[in-house]
């Protein structure tokens, strides 16, 4: 089968030298922790180090030989400069290796690939770092600088919340939003916590068997005590889920805690590479990025973008629905996934085969990337599988990628 994978038609950019075909050579995450729980004593820095560090010894690459780094995070502020620099240096990248911080809110990490594939098809680089790591139980507060230096007599503003969780047009929680299109296409309470129930137990059984181990890496402290597996799936109590109180409509509302994602903590990485690269130092890839898309909608509508997203990198890349295995939609809440199920008519077999962030928790600035690196893990060699992302705002991106 041949693909129109990155304008494959048009090999020459112009420049006088070949386009360059975009290849992952290592793809990690760490374990996902819940909100102020087992990972809160880390700073995304750290979470980012940890995840950097093991990607590149997967790759079998000199840390020397990565010619930039590429984070996606969202909650930054005070967390010091560039937070893709800490994560590069402490990684062991050389200073001369430049280093960007993304923010796209969800999409950020995504974003962070998207750019490195771009950056490496041109051939302006050949190695990339490109991760997401995000610390939301060490977001910080803030307060409005007054009329004076001095004067810090404002209100606290939690950076999570501003910065992360609200729509910046209507001031709106992310969950507000997503109950405007649940009642839009008729999804009742009973449908989502069935979907994030299910959630729960793919992710449940894919710990058991084993499925996430090579994924994974884990996160050690300095007391030598270790975080090996995500947290967010063990804490289900199925029968209370029925129960529970809607989080954002008082009575009417149908999002509640167990069919929406976590707040959490977690990194992911991944190292990306040109065809040139591969050649020279007969590396192994892992998969080849085929493509990747991004879409827009009215911001109060951001549930219903990542389908936008996927029809336009399907059609860039010249391949039906029925040709992708696998697929991961970041489930933001249960209803994001079902919308997209019905959007794009699929059976749910095939998504979010080993659970979602309903059910292994959304650390947002990481999660772009750590859906990637799952559903690689998932894929069998030769199949095909798509990731896809909203993100506030009412965007959302799409990679493809190809197992070999």
């Amino acid at each position: 089968m041949k693909f129109k994978t990155l304008d494959m038609e048009n090999k020459n950019n112009g420049a006088g030298y070949q386009l360059e075909d975009v290849y992952i050579i290592s793809a990690v995450r760490t374990p996902i922790g819940g909100y102020r729980k087992m990972l809160k004593r880390c700073s995304p820095v750290y979470l980012g180090v940890v995840a950097a560090k093991e990607a590149i010894r997967r790759a079998g690459i000199s840390p020397s030989e990565i010619d930039e780094t590429m984070v996606g995070c969202v909650l930054t502020s005070c967390h010091g400069q560039n937070i893709a620099r800490q994560i590069s240096i402490n990684a062991g990248i050389p200073v001369t290796s430049p280093s960007v911080t993304i923010n796209k809110v969800c999409s950020s990490s995504m974003k962070a690939i998207i750019m490195a594939t771009q950056a490496i098809h041109l051939g302006d680089r050949n190695v990339i770092l490109a991760a997401g790591a995000e610390s939301m139980s060490n977001a910080y507060y803030g307060v409005p600088r007054g009329d004076n230096n001095n004067d810090m007599s404002g209100p606290f503003v939690d950076s999570m919340f501003e910065d992360g969780l609200n729509d910046a047009f209507t001031k709106l929680r992310m969950g507000a939003c997503a109950e405007k299109t649940c009642s839009e296409y008729s999804i009742n309470r009973k449908e989502q916590d069935e979907y994030a129930l299910e959630s729960y137990r793919r992710a449940h059984h894919a710990w058991k068997e084993g499925l996430f181990d090579e994924e994974v890496v884990p996160v050690k402290f300095l007391d030598s005590n270790e975080v090996f597996q995500d947290e967010e799936y063990k804490r289900l109590d199925p029968l209370k889920v029925p129960c529970l109180k809607p989080a954002f409509i008082p009575d009417t509302g149908t999002i509640t805690a167990a069919n929406a994602s976590a707040i959490s903590d977690g990194a992911a990485a991944l190292l990306i590479a040109s065809s040139s690269f591969i050649a020279h130092r007969s590396c192994q890839p892992i998969a080849q990025i085929l493509g990747y898309a991004e879409a827009a909608v009215e911001p109060v509508e951001f549930t219903r973008a990542p389908s936008f997203a996927v029809k336009k990198l399907l059609s860039k890349i010249g391949i039906s629905v029925e040709e992708v295995s696998l697929w991961e939609v970041n489930e933001a809440f249960a209803a994001t996934a079902i919308v997209f199920l019905r959007d794009m008519n699929l059976d749910s077999s095939r998504v979010n085969v080993r659970g979602g962030a309903v059910s292994l928790g959304h650390p947002i600035g990481a999660s772009g990337a750590r859906i990637v690196v799952t559903l690689l893990h998932a894929l069998q060699v030769n199949q095909i599988g798509i990731a896809t992302i909203c993100n506030g705002g009412g965007e959302s991106t799409a990679v493809a990628i190809k197992r070999l």
